[in-house]
Formats: structure tokens, sequence, C-alpha cells
């Protein structure tokens, strides 16, 4: 058998359009910090190792959060008792933390806003059939074989959108 051919690469030219340095620079440069409480707590002459460790913030969590493996177990026994428990150091950020926790706990702003051809969907439904479930589920637009209960959930989901439904009976009224 013969050996395969090495293909030649085509168009192996020097660019000249690109500032080399500044890509570089561009490289080099720390992202945006987008989380406010980190961002205030960052120090840039520390290392992120550091300054994730000053705020009390796991930098590689397969180290932090060790999984035992399957060797561990099977292994001769051991007591968890005489296991050296190292001793973590306090964090000298901790405020940064408890920030995190507070913004962690809120709830989430449910948005239930329907896409656009949903709610088309949905005025054309309801100005055609009005509450007729059943028609609407027979109807040739319904593209995608709702059935009568789909419907109702997704006009359901569409009045209870205020700002949607709003919308609406405000285009409505202008027509009629």
């Amino acid at each position: 058998m013969g050996k395969p051919r090495k293909r030649l690469a085509k168009n192996k030219n020097y660019n000249y359009d690109i500032n080399r340095r500044k890509l570089w620079a561009k490289r080099k440069k720390m992202p945006t910090i987008e989380c406010t409480e980190i961002a205030e707590a960052w120090d840039r002459r520390k290392s992120v190792l550091k300054n994730l460790t000053d705020m009390g913030l796991s930098y590689d969590p397969n180290k932090t959060l060790c999984i035992k493996k399957t060797k561990e177990f099977l292994g001769p026994k051991f007591k968890e008792d005489e296991m050296e428990v190292e001793e973590e150091a306090r964090p000298s950020k901790e405020h940064v933390i408890k920030a995190l926790e507070v913004e962690a706990s809120k709830p989430a702003a449910k948005t239930n806003k329907l896409s656009e051809p949903d709610v088309q969907y949905c005025t054309y439904m309801i100005d055609k059939y009005g509450d007729d479930y059943k028609a609407m589920s027979r109807d040739p637009k319904n593209y995608y074989q709702d059935t009568p209960k789909q419907i109702k959930k997704k006009i359901y989901m569409f009045k209870n959108n205020t700002e949607q439904y709003e919308a609406y009976l405000q285009s409505k009224s202008e027509m009629g």
C-alpha cells in the first residue's frame, strides 16, 4: 500500500492587513466582568486565582468539590476520622459571597411572553372563532395540529400577558 499524500495548503499567504500588536493586546486584556459584586471587589494587581480565593469563590470546582473515585471506595478501608482535614483560610472579601447569595435567592422574574408568530396565531383564532377551541383545532392555519386544550392554553397565556393582550385590544378598538 502507498502512503497517503499530504495536501498542499493553498493560499498560505501572510495577511498584511492585520495589526498583530493590537491583536496580541486584545487577547491579553481581561474580559469585562458583568457581575457588579465581583467587578467592585476585583484587584487588577492580583491573579485570577488569588482574586477568587480572596472572595471565597472557587477557581476550579473539580478541586473544590472532590468526588471520590471508585478505586477509593473499593480500596482498603479507611476511617474518615483519621483523614486529614485541611482548614481553609477565611476569605478576606466575604461581602461578595453574601451579596451573591442575596442576589441568587431573589426569585427570577417570569416572562411568559409569546413569540410574534404565536401572538398573530392567537389573535387570528380569537377574531375568527371567539372561544370555540374545537373549531380552532380544525382551522387550516393550525399548522402544528394543536389540540383544543393546547390552543386554549396558548390563548390563556396570551390573555395573561397583559402587555401583549392590551396591545391587541387597543388595535382592535382602533379598527372597530
